[in-house]
């Protein structure tokens, strides 16, 4: 598939990047950071590394570096980029967190004009009085936090991956569905990515299964979920969102099945 040429470069080169932001580290942004109208490029070192989208900050010297979590506007983005590779996107979207990375989730993009004069983003965080988190090193080097990247998002790249190669035209799935106290038993594929697996309901109907999104609930479900039995079920609420037709959900609160619950959930 050409989509995979959509995933261009991650980072800018190494020279370049040492020399505008001389291997700085910026703070992570909390999640529940909302971004509004920022303007950046998506970028991709390879693949193996995650797409981004970098934004600059209002001092103009760094940057919100924030890995593009797939829905329906992800991929609008990379087929805009297919007709323009130095494509300027405006986005507005929700910032969630996970091992010390941000991600974004977009809700809204329009393409801007390369050379269109840049207005910096505003950034609306959860506790407007802090809008970083506390991180001990922010001044790793430019080949650790590629590293460091590729390490903490390699199965999240290979389900983009598989889902950019292999579209479903006629999705199961409804960008931006909610979904409240659903059981599902969680799985990992061959990629290392956690799965959501639904239970069926009364009517013996199911919904397909999804790949489980990062954030802060993801990395407390699935650290509690490695010391469970596989077949142990759980109730997630959140959302689900469309991305060439496969299902992501990111998951905004969990907890464990209790024996009074009910197989309808």
């Amino acid at each position: 598939m050409k989509l995979l040429t959509l995933f261009s470069v991650l980072f800018l080169a190494p020279t370049l990047f040492a020399q505008n932001y001389a291997k700085t580290r910026v703070p992570l942004l909390r999640e529940g950071t909302k971004i509004v109208k920022g303007e950046g490029q998506l970028t991709r070192k390879s693949p193996n590394h995650p797409l981004v989208i970098e934004i600059p900050r209002k001092d103009g010297r760094t940057q919100d570096r924030c890995i593009v979590l797939p829905n329906r506007r992800l991929a609008e983005m990379e087929l805009a980029k297919i007709n323009n590779p130095d494509s300027t996107f405006r986005v507005s979207g929700d910032v969630f967190a996970h091992n010390n990375h941000n991600y974004v989730l977009i809700r809204e993009v329009v393409s801007v004009n390369e050379h269109a004069e840049r207005n910096h983003p505003t950034t609306v965080p959860i506790d407007p009085t802090n809008e970083s988190l506390d991180v001990k090193d922010y001044d790793d080097s430019v080949s650790d936090i590629v590293k460091e990247l590729e390490d903490a998002t390699g199965s999240l790249v290979r389900s983009i991956r598989i889902a950019s190669e292999h579209p479903i035209v006629e999705s199961s799935f409804k960008e931006n569905t909610k979904f409240t106290s659903r059981r599902c038993h969680l799985i990992r594929n061959d990629s290392g990515s956690w799965i959501a697996v639904f239970v069926s309901d009364a009517t013996g109907l199911s919904d397909p299964p999804c790949t489980i999104m990062p954030n802060v609930a993801y990395g407390e479900l699935t650290e509690w979920m490695k010391k469970q039995n596989p077949s142990t079920p759980v109730l997630l609420s959140g959302e689900i969102f469309d991305y060439h037709g496969h299902g992501f959900m990111l998951v905004r609160t969990w907890r464990a099945v209790h024996n009074t619950d009910h197989l309808d959930n």
